[in-house]
This record gives structure tokens, C-alpha cells and sequence, in this order.
């Protein structure tokens, strides 16, 4: 969810140019506060807007591997790893659909954009990782090495664990798995909990065990400033910490 409020201010040097929230958001990783952002490219396609502890990107582009920092922007192909203390929140520009990961969680972002809808794959090789999507904008699918869980407007969780075994936690909508190997595709609908391993694909109602160590979070605020041409924008991102 955001907002948006307007300051006018002295005017400025800066040229003019058209208002609207997608020159906002392609501006999105150029003001993050406490935090230095990236270069910006034309291609990216998600912004952090929390990284701590050990977070490590590698970018798609060949560049060395660093420390995600708060600000940064991502492009198709940028693998984000958690360490053991390790957490991060990201941010898709064209929905703000929403990922956070937990610690020692490892995916790849990929997406593409195509007749004016952009359509997103995650990636995933391990750990648990949190995702929201409100405003779907073209397809939006977690594929690990057994399922593929496709979206439907939802919240749910994703856990993958070593021995490949896919689990589906449901809090919101409907999410479509589907298992790789055999090929059966199930519905997981919300206060459900979907199952995928090697051999097969499960659907329960979702149990305590289930649930353990699932937190969504604190539901926060971060505020960027953008300038757009005389006029001071802010926008008001709402994530959960």
C-alpha cells in the first residue's frame, strides 16, 4: 500500500516533467533514506526496502558480490542469499508486490515485460520466504526445484527445506501448486497448507506445526522524497518489518 503527499516548494532548477506515480516509482531508488542506493538502470525491476544482517546480492550483470543495503534496486537475474542473521524486504515497482525473507533463505529474481504487464518468477533454492501481492500485474509464481506456486491476489508463506520438499502456507486468497514431477496441480485456499515433495502434492488445514516460526511482522512505514520538476513528492510505502 502508499500514498502520496505534495509539498510545493521554492522553485527549482530541475526540469520540468510529467507527474504521475510511475516517474514516482522509477524514481523509488534514487531517495531511500538511511542508505545508499544503486545506480539506476532501466531494467530493474524490485527495490529493498529492508536489508539486516548478512545479506548478500549477486548481481545479474557479472559485478562482484556485496552486502544488499536498504535503497538498492534489483534487475531480472539478481540472486539475493540470508545469512543466519539475515533479513531483507523487497519491493516490485510495477504492483509493490512484496517478498521477505527470512534467514538462510536464497532466490533468484527473474521477470518479463511484455503488452504492458510484467510478468514475475521467483526463483527459490532454500529457506522461507514471505510474499503479498495485492495489485497483481501479470503472472507471479515461487518455482522451487519440486512446484511452482502460481498466484491468484494473495498472501502466503513458502518454505523449502533440504530435502526438497515444498510447503505452502495460505494466509490469503487461493495459491495454484503444482507439482513438477508428477505434474498434479492443486488449489491451496486461504487457512490451508499445501504440500509438495518428490512423489506427491497434499492439501490440509493448516496446524500449529505448520505455522511455527511464521511471523508476518510489524507493519511499517518508509517515507521516500522525490522531486518532480517544482513539486516535492513523498511517497509512503507500507511493509511488513
Amino acid at each position: 500500500m502508499y500514498h502520496e503527499t505534495v509539498e510545493r516548494p521554492r522553485p527549482s532548477r530541475m526540469p520540468h516533467r510529467a507527474a504521475g506515480v510511475l516517474l514516482l516509482w522509477i524514481c523509488l531508488g534514487l531517495a531511500l533514506p538511511d542508505g545508499p542506493a544503486a545506480a539506476a538502470s532501466a531494467q530493474s525491476i524490485a527495490v529493498a526496502v529492508k536489508s539486516s544482517g548478512e545479506v548478500a546480492l549477486k548481481p545479474a550483470s557479472g559485478d562482484p558480490e556485496r552486502q544488499l543495503a536498504r535503497g538498492d534496486r534489483l534487475n531480472d537475474g539478481d540472486l539475493i542469499r540470508t545469512g543466519a542473521e539475515g533479513r531483507a524486504v523487497l519491493v516490485f515497482t510495477d504492483d509493490r508486490s512484496q517478498l521477505k525473507l527470512t534467514p538462510l533463505t536464497e532466490l533468484v529474481l527473474h521477470a518479463e515485460r511484455s503488452a504492458g504487464r510484467t510478468d514475475k518468477e521467483v526463483e527459490m533454492s532454500l529457506g522461507t520466504l514471505w510474499s503479498k501481492v495485492t495489485r497483481q500485474q501479470g503472472e507471479f509464481r515461487i518455482a522451487t526445484p519440486t512446484s511452482v506456486a502460481s498466484v491468484k491476489g494473495t498472501a502466503w508463506w513458502t518454505k523449502l527445506d533440504e530435502q526438497g520438499t515444498t510447503t505452502i502456507v495460505t494466509e490469503e486468497g487461493i495459491v495454484g501448486l503444482v507439482n513438477r514431477r508428477s505434474g498434479d496441480a492443486v488449489d491451496v485456499p486461504m487457512g490451508h497448507t499445501g504440500e509438495s515433495s518428490q512423489e506427491e502434492v497434499i492439501v490440509r488445514v493448516t496446524n500449529p506445526d505448520d505455522r511455527e516460526g511464521l511471523e508476518r511482522g510489524e507493519l511499517k512505514t518508509v517515507r521516500i522524497p522525490v522531486m518532480d520538476g517544482d513539486e516535492r513528492r513523498t511517497l509512503i510505502i507500507e511493509y511488513y518489518d
